[in-house]
């Protein structure tokens, strides 16, 4: 019993050692920008590092000396944060005299800031309630039978529209959404985006229409001079 309890502490160890050789990682980078990769050993006589591999699954083989300094080992790079999300690092040194292979990790990002947990989603949320903003100020513009309150809605609906779409890029950059996606999956995001940016500029621009042939309405011009009987929803035979 006391032997299998060994097995089992050993294994647990085991495990313990590679999710944690597995997480090990030096921090987050900025986009475009030199970076010094870094391994700390106190008896090597040298450290090399060997390969490394882009968010995107490209791996490059290398094999890089590194410059010794007291116990660290340090090589500058200035083509390794070419893109945005995960890369991967591989090398080896002679620790206690045995050449031993070591991995770790690294996040790009266009600022060089992680971004904190949950945040992608109460951005989406931010972006979400924004929109829905945009949507409810155009109802109110379509409800409104006076002319000044419809177009005072459609100019701030239109500004939440607005906000929306640089809202979204930011999130996009920010959250490397552009290096996660595949093309074709970013491009019928970006068909769909326009298709709905069409749809709501058409609406805006109708009810814009409308709201002006309500002033000319109130102002007390003539069904002839706006081109028809009936524009924006009022009988202009009826207006005098």
């Amino acid at each position: 019993m006391i032997k299998g309890n060994v097995v089992l502490m050993l294994l647990f160890i085991t495990m313990l050692s590679t999710v944690s050789a597995t997480e090990t990682t030096i921090g987050t980078k900025q986009s475009d920008t030199c970076i010094d990769l870094i391994q700390t050993c106190a008896d090597c006589t040298y450290v090399n590092f060997t390969s490394y591999t882009m968010p995107n699954g490209t791996r490059v083989i290398v094999e890089w000396a590194s410059t010794k300094v007291g116990t660290s080992f340090t090589y500058n790079s200035c083509n390794i944060t070419s893109q945005l999300g995960i890369w991967f690092v591989d090398g080896h040194g002679d620790i206690g005299g045995t050449d031993t292979i070591f991995s770790y990790t690294y996040d790009v990002t266009p600022t060089g800031n992680p971004t904190p947990e949950g945040m992608p989603m109460f951005q989406m949320g931010v972006i979400i309630i924004i929109f829905g903003v945009s949507c409810f100020f155009l109802y109110l513009s379509s409800a409104m039978g006076e002319p000044a309150f419809k177009i005072f809605f459609l100019v701030v609906s239109l500004v939440f529209l607005m906000a929306t779409m640089i809202t979204a890029y930011m999130v996009s950059m920010d959250g490397n959404v552009v290096a996660a996606t595949n093309s074709t999956t970013l491009g019928l995001i970006t068909v769909l985006g326009m298709i709905l940016f069409i749809i709501f500029a058409y609406i805006l621009i109708r009810q814009t229409i409308n709201a002006l042939d309500m002033f000319k309405i109130k102002r007390g011009l003539g069904w002839g001079d706006m081109g028809g009987g009936n524009v924006g929803g009022y009988n202009t035979r009826r207006a005098y």
